[in-house]
């Protein structure tokens, strides 16, 4: 989907991730004061209504720093893109309300948490996988995945690294190709690569790469 459209959707699923986790807090408040429910619940949920357009601004502009990771695949963590976890930044300027409603505050911690490992869309990264997929299949045409092979070159995530690795490998020499292109231009960009990585490329690519004058790392 488009970069707008994603944000558009992350921004109204912000806002109901927050309006429920605000009503929350401000249910637990009364539990926890000594005046009567409506007065303390009206309380929380003015509280809500002030803090809710301003968490959705700064996590808004988190967001959006972060757009063009939303291609990347799952690399098996909880986050459903790297670096979701700095959608909790926004709550460190209210630690000290923190202080004062530490359970409300540890609600909207977990609200921000939540909104990134489950709320936050992950099309793109799914169609990201799927796309890492058909380099593997036979049944794709050589030329489609020798596009694909260079178009992933621009993401340099672990799981496209390990991808173009195996789609090295490829019978089809015109993948293989691609493949080597696009893991050059990555290693050469990063200024190192992983011997694990570099071991698995057939011994002639090995070869090719180490010419390219760039830093090999041991896993250990």
């Amino acid at each position: 989907m488009s970069t707008g459209k994603w944000l558009w959707i992350s921004l109204w699923r912000y806002i109901l991730t927050a309006l429920l986790a605000c009503v929350a807090a401000a249910s637990v408040l009364p539990a926890l004061g000594d005046g009567p429910f409506a007065e303390e619940f009206a309380l929380g949920i003015g509280v809500a209504l002030v803090s809710v357009p301003l968490l959705t601004i700064a996590t808004m502009f988190v967001i959006v720093l972060l757009a063009g990771r939303r291609f990347e695949p799952p690399t098996g963590g909880p986050q459903r893109i790297r670096g979701g976890w700095m959608v909790v930044l926004p709550l460190v300027p209210l630690l000290p309300v923190g202080l004062l409603m530490p359970l409300q505050y540890l609600i909207m911690v977990g609200a921000q948490l939540a909104y990134v490992i489950w709320v936050l869309p992950c099309d793109d990264a799914r169609d990201t996988a799927n796309v890492l997929r058909s380099l593997a299949d036979p049944a794709v045409p050589a030329q489609q995945r020798a596009r694909t092979a260079r178009a992933v070159a621009e993401l340099r995530t672990r799981p496209v690294v390990e991808a173009l690795v195996l789609a090295a490998a490829d019978e089809e020499p015109e993948v293989a190709d691609a493949a080597l292109e696009s893991l050059s231009a990555i290693w050469q960009h990063d200024g190192v690569v992983g011997e694990d990585l570099l071991l698995r490329l057939p011994p002639q690519d090995q070869d090719r790469v180490r010419a390219l004058g760039i830093k090999i790392r041991t896993p250990w």
